[in-house]
């Protein structure tokens, strides 16, 4: 177990945002190997998120994310170092005080609330093999063409043991705008996801149902609104956030009768 980790932002002549990782034991800094060429470049369609201020407010009390963390924290071990990969602005991790942040998104970065955090591509990470006992992966996966390299990767810094939840949209019948908005290049069919983790080192594997086709339409009905007003809207924040906690119990509550055929995202624990 990792006794503690801080974090610093470094910045490489490149531009490349980099963490430096100390470990409080023998009082060593090192910063992770650094590709300038593989980790430098962000094109991300969220930035647009993340650069509104009212979307990052709220962002942490939407339905969604917080049916994604309660599910994600049950399979997250007690102990040990903790990689929430895809983080944007709000990390679906239970302990940020043992986690390492990273996306794309230099600007997700700026503003994510964690002091351990840095600019990676799930395809190409720097930080070294065997770094961490747990890998977060939470709506990334879609977003990669060569998602295989990408699950090499989560296989290559995970160390053996360890512990990966990934959640993925499923089902490709349930495609719809709000994919495309996004940048979805998929949603995974039954059995797509484990077949690939397996293909990419992992053995143990088991997937869950997280949510269905009334958190679908919640989705696509606020994707509606955002579409229409962006995050500006009459309603105050905290009415806002009002609202999407009714919401919340209410998948809660109706989750439990949810089919697999009518199950529209997964939650995947690999080891």
């Amino acid at each position: 177990m990792h006794s503690s980790v801080t974090g610093a932002w470094t910045r490489c002549s490149s531009g490349d945002i980099g963490l430096a990782v100390q470990n409080k034991q023998n009082g060593a800094m090192t910063l992770p190997n650094t590709d300038p060429q593989k980790a430098c470049t962000s094109e991300n369609r969220f930035d647009e998120f993340f650069k509104d201020e009212t979307y990052r407010s709220i962002k942490t009390s939407l339905f969604n994310y917080r049916l994604r963390k309660l599910r994600i924290a049950k399979h997250v071990p007690d102990a040990g170092l903790i990689l929430d990969i895809g983080s944007g602005t709000a990390p679906v991790s239970p302990d940020l005080t043992r986690t390492v942040v990273a996306d794309l998104s230099e600007e997700a970065m700026r503003h994510v609330a964690c002091e351990t955090k840095s600019v990676q591509s799930i395809t190409a990470m720097t930080f070294d093999s065997s770094s961490f006992d747990c890998v977060l992966c939470s709506e990334v996966l879609e977003h990669v063409s060569d998602d295989m390299q990408a699950i090499s990767e989560l296989r290559r810094v995970l160390r053996p043991g360890g512990v990966l939840v990934v959640t993925v949209p499923f089902q490709k019948r349930y495609w719809a705008e709000d994919d495309e908005f996004v940048g979805h290049v998929r949603r995974y069919d039954p059995g797509e996801l484990e077949q690939k983790l397996q293909a990419g080192g992992f053995d143990r594997i088991q997937a869950y149902k997280l949510s269905g086709i009334f958190e679908r339409w919640l989705t696509r009905r606020s994707l509606r609104t955002y579409q229409q007003q962006g995050a500006t809207t009459r309603l105050p924040v905290g009415l806002l956030r009002m609202a999407n906690t009714v919401l919340f119990l209410l998948l809660i509550m109706t989750e439990a009768f949810i089919s697999w055929k009518r199950t529209t995202r997964i939650l995947v624990v690999a080891s």
